[in-house]
């Protein structure tokens, strides 16, 4: 997972790593800016807002097309996957076979600050824990949505205890290796 928060040479030499060692490589193009194929070819799952899948295909950020048919022209583009983020609405899967939109679970947003890097950290860890791309967009869309309660980023940033809380507040049963496995491989 990188971001581009660091130079784009950099971020391109982290996807090329992981893909040459057999890892899922996923890139949150934020903050946006234009991306050489060689760099948008290295993606297995882009996850982008609106406005930046907008910038990385060439639109206007204000063009009013449908977010699927953009997820498209950035597969054209080399990336294998896009998990577009919707804000409220949740997130849209698109592969070059399917698209599925992942709902968000109506709350009350206090800040929106940090639920990107809230929405990835969660894709990140359940792609890791071996879920599939569907059931991790599922499980990031609660971890970014949990964010936007809470004041700053690093408060809101969702800890393992208050998401399994999460799913059980809502009589909903939390991803099984969210209860039996340590990310961290702590005792």
């Amino acid at each position: 997972l990188t971001q581009l928060e660091i130079p784009v040479a950099a971020a391109e030499a982290a996807l090329s790593h992981g893909r040459a060692n057999g890892g899922t490589t996923i890139l949150n193009p934020a903050p946006v800016r234009a991306l050489p194929a060689s760099v948008l070819q290295l993606v297995d799952v882009l996850t982008p807002n609106q406005t930046e899948a907008k910038v990385l295909t060439g639109r206007d950020p204000d063009d009013r097309s449908e977010p699927e048919e953009v997820a498209r022209d950035l597969l054209r583009l080399g990336v294998r996957q896009v998990v577009m983020t919707l804000g409220e609405h949740g997130a849209l899967i698109v592969t070059a076979s399917s698209s599925k939109h992942i709902p968000a679970t109506p709350l009350r947003a206090v800040d929106t600050t940090g639920a990107g890097d809230a929405f990835n950290a969660g894709l990140a860890t359940a792609l890791a824990s071996g879920e599939s791309l569907e059931s991790a967009v599922e499980f990031a869309v609660v971890t970014g949505g949990m964010a936007v309660t809470k004041e700053g980023v690093i408060p809101s940033l969702p800890r393992r205890d208050e998401v399994v809380q999460f799913y059980q507040q809502r009589s909903l049963r939390p991803p099984e290796w969210l209860l039996t496995s340590d990310p961290m491989n702590r005792k």
